[in-house]
């Protein structure tokens, strides 16, 4: 693999990191907007007894309160797959080596945040 190559693949795998973020991370917090965990938490017997219980938390909310729990959700998701990248680029797995903008933790909150990759 040439050192272009290994950019643009350090380049996509951030990013997917970055799109995974608004897609699968937000999946907890839209329930959490809604105010609804699980749909089947009472009428199915094998979910989980806890699902039933995060309903009610969330129904006892207001939505002030359902959005600051989400937002929490988002934030974390985006945590782990940030404490993710720093084991990968502190074992030094390829392509995380370096980065752009410092380290590849730099470029990752950069990218989330709306920063454009360098041109070249």
């Amino acid at each position: 693999m040439t050192e272009h190559d290994s950019r643009w693949m350090y380049r996509q795998m951030i990013d997917a990191m970055v799109i995974s973020c608004a897609g699968a991370g937000q999946v907890s917090a839209g329930r959490v907007r809604v105010g609804v965990w699980n749909d089947n938490a009472d009428a199915a017997s094998d979910v989980s007894p806890h699902q039933a219980v995060m309903n009610r938390v969330l129904a006892s909310l207001n939505d002030d309160q359902r959005e600051a729990v989400a937002i929490l959700f988002a934030e974390e998701y985006a945590s782990g797959v940030y404490n993710a990248l720093q084991v990968l680029t502190a074992a030094e797995c390829a392509p995380f080596a370096e980065g752009y903008d410092g380290d590849p933790c730099d470029d990752f909150l950069g990218r989330l945040d709306g920063w454009e990759w360098p041109i070249g």
